[in-house]
């Protein structure tokens, strides 16, 4: 119980500009979903190549942009009706940043450091940095830009 009143405290500082961000969230993790609902996911990273902008528009830096899309996807991914696995995640947070300009790279990968079993995972990158799926580094990319499905 005390956890939920400090979790309802914490939400009463949050700035309209979050509370804009949680929604935008919200809405690309739904036509994430929607969209992999109706595509292959082979057909969704072909699809998510393509609209990878090349000409970054004028406004936020990208960094600045990068840091709200890594805050707001993942928190609001655990709490909307329907299943937001890493790469909804993924393809939400890419669809957000292309639309502001922002290039970024879907990764699916598997791990490497766990001998019997199988688990893939899929993150969003800009650059260097991780902006959806956390801490990356136990698995090995099979799925790149530049190698398809």
């Amino acid at each position: 119980m005390a956890r939920r009143k400090l979790v309802a405290v914490h939400l009463l500082y949050l700035g309209p500009r979050t509370w804009f961000d949680l929604g935008r969230a919200a809405l690309e993790l739904g036509r994430a979903r929607w969209r992999l609902g109706r595509h292959s996911g082979r057909a969704l990273m072909r699809m998510a190549r393509q609209g990878n902008p090349t000409n970054p528009k004028a406004g936020l830096t990208d960094s600045t942009m990068v840091d709200r899309v890594a805050f707001a996807v993942p928190r609001v991914a655990g709490h909307v009706p329907w299943r937001a696995d890493c790469f909804v995640q993924a393809l939400a947070a890419q669809s957000w940043l292309a639309r502001t300009g922002v290039p970024s790279d879907i990764l699916i990968g598997v791990r490497q450091d766990r001998a019997p079993g199988f688990e893939a995972h899929a993150w969003l990158r800009h650059g260097d940095r991780i902006v959806t799926g956390g801490d990356v580094s136990g698995f090995v990319p099979l799925v790149t830009p530049d190698r398809d499905l």
